[in-house]
């Protein structure tokens, strides 16, 4: 059984996949540049190592699995390489393809070596699959490459309304947007640090939990995301660009401006999940409660929680004192599941609460006294990793 990628070109790429696979009578996946997971072939008792099974669960190879594919110099090869086995990352031996097209790498066909080896000349024959695929591969990163641009063209300050008019219309040509449709926007914070943004449509009458599932199920490994509220409704004029019928922010005219705010509803939804990832990976505007208040900006919330008990905590305690209230709080100032929490004994507990008490200067049996050190540390959090990147 194969899987065939949701991409322009997919078909023809998961037949490349599969014929690889029977040239060299081994089961073959096809990766990208950056290691994502384009299409496989079937799975044969033979072909199973702990890496290729993890990469097809997750969709891309690990930070460390990656590096040490690297380091045998499959970026620049021109033709196959042979990745020998490393029990100690627990990878069999592979073959290393590269796909490539006019001089440059766009992606790997990767074969786990069978206990027979690869035949030689069947490698070779191999070539023009690699070829074919390298052309496909190209054609997708420049269509990724132009998406990228129109939807940066939508957020950029210095784009007129004609400007994110036709970035908007060309996306609806792409088949990235529905027109007609309400729109939200998406932003996603990778686990380098990096962060992008995306513009989906969702069905008239669904809610933001609708993109938030469609980025939960494509979010890569280590990632979260945050996903304004729904942008619209909105009408479709004769001239064929989408008119919202409500609001808007100052700076930009029309709909163009909503776009805007709804880029900082999903920042701030981002930002919350990447800072308190026990509330989701994925957080819509409307998950958000008190945490809205990001959206104002850090100014807003250093104003906020200044000179309050859970500043005096963060100037005044170490990390794990003020981990320790941080998870006390979120566990409802439930003792024994905090102690659990933080692998600590109960005594210890008592004695970290009873120091966050002192340096905060709070008693932690008052409600509003732990409401409000509660919602400051959160805050807090939250700015911080914003500082942070």
């Amino acid at each position: 059984m194969t899987s065939a990628p949701a991409e322009p070109d997919a078909r023809a790429l998961q037949e490349l996949v599969d014929d690889v696979s029977d040239l060299l009578q081994a089961p073959a996946v096809l990766e990208d540049l950056g290691f994502a997971l384009v299409a496989y072939g079937s799975q044969s008792p033979d072909g199973v190592d702990q890496v290729r099974a993890a990469t097809i669960l997750r969709k891309n190879a690990t930070a460390q699995v990656r590096s040490y594919f690297l380091e045998h110099g499959i970026a620049s090869a021109t033709g196959p390489v042979r990745i020998p086995a490393d029990e100690s990352r627990q990878i069999a031996a592979r073959i290393c393809i590269p796909v490539r097209a006019a001089g440059r790498t766009y992606g790997y066909f990767w074969v786990v070596e069978p206990a027979t080896g690869v035949d030689k000349a069947a490698l070779v024959r191999s070539a023009p699959l690699a070829e074919r695929a390298g052309a496909l591969l190209a054609r997708r990163a420049g269509a990724a490459d132009e998406r990228t641009a129109l939807i940066e063209a939508l957020f950029e300050n210095t784009s007129t309304t004609e400007d994110v008019d036709v970035a908007w219309r060309r996306l609806v040509a792409l088949g990235e947007l529905a027109a007609g449709e309400p729109l939200v926007v998406a932003v996603i914070r990778l686990s380098d640090g990096s962060r992008r943004r995306t513009v989906l449509s969702v069905p008239a009458g669904a809610d933001a939990e609708v993109a938030a599932r469609r980025v939960a199920r494509q979010l890569p490994s280590g990632a979260v995301a945050g996903v304004s509220e729904i942008c619209g409704p909105f009408e479709q004029r004769t001239i064929g660009a989408p008119e919202f019928s409500s609001g808007g922010s100052q700076g930009r005219p029309g709909w163009a401006s909503v776009l805007l705010s709804a880029a900082r509803q999903a920042e701030a939804a981002a930002l919350t999940a990447h800072a308190r990832p026990h509330l989701g990976p994925v957080l819509t505007w409307a998950d958000l409660g008190v945490y809205r208040v990001i959206a104002q900006g850090p100014a807003a919330v250093q104003a906020l929680i200044e000179g309050t008990p859970a500043d005096r905590l963060r100037a005044r305690a170490d990390a794990d004192l003020i981990r320790t209230a941080l998870v006390y709080l979120d566990q409802g100032g439930n003792a024994a599941r905090t102690a659990a929490a933080l692998s600590v004994h109960r005594q210890t507990l008592y004695y970290r609460l009873e120091r966050i008490e002192q340096l905060a200067g709070v008693d932690l049996d008052s409600g509003e006294a732990r409401l409000g050190l509660h919602l400051g540390l959160a805050l807090g959090e939250v700015l911080a990793r914003s500082a942070g990147g």
